[in-house]
């Protein structure tokens, strides 16, 4: 009850013990008034299971310490409500999970849901059911045979159907020698040549499992208890800062789909894994495994995901994410400024050619005076400024993006085109040539967070000085009487923003202030450290 309560756990009870009265041989607990599963609807049951998944997974993975017969005589559905929606009775058949295995069972559940065998071998020869040695390349095959069929869920009639089909039983009496020959030769291979174990508590746990599930299965015959789970270890992935969950929550996030971006975020995974803590899946091969290189499509909104995102749940995402987003903004900032700059040179109005004269120099060879350097040699008392051109500026400032850092900027713009929308995707990408008034209303309240988060420790450094010099050409731009409806497209970009903004609480607000604070830091840092180089 204890460790329920710890884990924030409020709809199930358990009854209070009576030390006093109680002996080596009677327990003696709380009487409770109410109706056990078996006596309640299927509505009822609907409702109670999941509550009674939740209350199990805990048990599992947070506490370590659970009941084993969960069967529906040990859960009640009590008269009064208000202490508890459901009761765990009957602890008489318990067991215990040390922490190393629960960290191996949520790696072996974000394995199963993702159909990704190899890596499950490993969780198996972790938690002691497999060797060391083990021959993965006939293991590989027979776990894929035996653990898809029951992944997908549906219990035992559906797991007899899905075993007929993979092995070609169609009715006939052919197939199904064929197949009951092709299943016996794997029995056999399994039992002879693969040396497996069952550690002495899985009889325990299996129990538990398999009375849990025959339970569900009667108000939702497709119910499937690895699917179901998920959302509870997203949960605990992403509120975790335990290395060996950070381990596993670094797995689902850098290893994408597309080989190109191995090694850095994907943003679809990144939003798929918020939704699934929240409780919506994405499912792939009709609707039998997690898909987490997809959005749900009745997914979070982005003021939810926002939320969820600054709450303490989310605080190990944070953490781990704090170098991924300077990352990010770093390679948004630097394509938005090759995009731009160029377009902005081209509109700037050119001299006339003379033929008497050489032709001027482009926009970008132009010199630009570069802030004093620290330290610099000084004239009279003066600091003297330091000029390079244009196109060496914008080199140093955004260096070119590779292809694999195009693709990922490519990820990052269509996450935000679904989320706050095209204004706020065409801003960050950088594309100012439809209507570059409208982008630049968008991004002056940007640039503004951004200088009054640096703090007055960082007010005279050179990015400021720039910063500040580009937020007032973007206020003059602003002030401008053209822009083809400008300020109504910058409005609709920020809608939703504000939005997501609107439904953040203080707290929250603190949080994200507080990562906006560190993540200009880090990108002022980045930028000085690049305009030094040509200073």
């Amino acid at each position: 009850a204890r460790g329920l309560a710890e884990a924030g756990v409020t709809d199930v009870a358990v009854p209070r013990v009576y030390e006093a009265l109680t002996t080596r041989r009677v327990l003696v607990s709380e009487w409770i008034d109410g109706r056990k599963l078996s006596e309640c609807s299927t509505e009822e049951v609907r409702e109670l299971v999941a509550i009674g998944q939740e209350c199990f997974l805990v048990q599992l993975l947070q506490t370590g310490f659970f009941h084993s017969d969960p069967h529906p005589g040990n859960l009640m559905r009590p008269h009064d409500q208000s202490r508890a929606r459901l009761v765990l009775i009957d602890f008489g058949l318990v067991a215990r999970v040390q922490r190393k295995d629960q960290d191996l069972f949520v790696s072996s559940i974000i394995h199963l849901a993702n159909k990704d065998y190899a890596a499950l071998i490993d969780d198996f020869v972790g938690l002691g059911i497999l060797p060391p040695d083990c021959n993965r390349a006939k293991v590989l095959p027979l776990m894929d045979k035996a653990l898809s069929p029951y992944v997908k869920g549906g219990g035992a009639k559906k797991y007899e159907q899905e075993l007929k089909t993979l092995y070609g039983m169609d009715g006939s009496v052919e197939s199904t020698v064929g197949g009951f020959q092709a299943m016996t030769s794997d029995m056999l291979t399994v039992l002879n040549d693969i040396p497996f174990s069952i550690p002495p508590y899985f009889a325990l746990l299996a129990r538990a499992v398999v009375t849990l599930e025959g339970l569900a299965l009667q108000a939702d015959p497709d119910y499937g208890l690895v699917l179901e789970a998920y959302p509870f270890v997203a949960r605990k992935l992403l509120s975790s800062d335990r290395p060996e969950l950070q381990k596993a929550l670094q797995e689902v996030l850098y290893g994408g789909g597309d080989p190109a971006l191995k090694g850095v975020v994907t943003p679809t995974r990144l939003a798929a894994l918020v939704n699934s803590a929240a409780g919506v899946v994405a499912r792939q091969e009709g609707a039998a495994f997690v898909d987490l290189d997809a959005v749900p499509d009745e997914g979070l909104t982005p003021a939810a995901a926002a939320a969820f995102v600054l709450s303490p749940d989310a605080a190990s995402i944070r953490a781990l994410l704090a170098d991924e987003a300077a990352g990010a903004s770093d390679l948004l900032l630097r394509q938005a400024l090759r995009k731009a700059v160029p377009l902005v040179a081209a509109a700037l109005p050119q001299p006339p050619r003379l033929p008497f004269l050489p032709p001027p120099p482009e926009p970008l060879e132009l010199p630009v005076p570069l802030p004093p350097r620290a330290g610099a040699a000084t004239g009279g008392g003066v600091p003297l400024p330091s000029l390079t051109s244009a196109r060496a500026l914008l080199d140093a400032l955004a260096p070119p993006l590779s292809r694999d850092e195009e693709l990922y900027a490519l990820s990052l713009v269509d996450l935000l085109k679904s989320t706050l929308g095209e204004e706020a995707a065409a801003l960050a990408a950088g594309d100012l040539s439809q209507d570059p008034v409208a982008a630049a209303r968008a991004a002056r309240p940007i640039l503004a967070a951004a200088l009054e988060a640096q703090g007055p420790a960082a007010a005279d450094s050179a990015v400021a000085r720039l910063a500040r010099a580009a937020l007032q050409l973007l206020e003059t731009v602003d002030a401008l009487p053209f822009g083809g409806g400008g300020r109504a497209g910058a409005d609709r970009g920020a809608d939703p923003l504000r939005e997501v903004l609107a439904g953040v609480s203080d707290t929250e607000r603190a949080v994200l202030q507080e990562e906006l604070d560190r993540l200009a830091g880090r990108l002022r840092e980045r930028l000085e450290e690049r305009l030094a180089a040509v200073q």
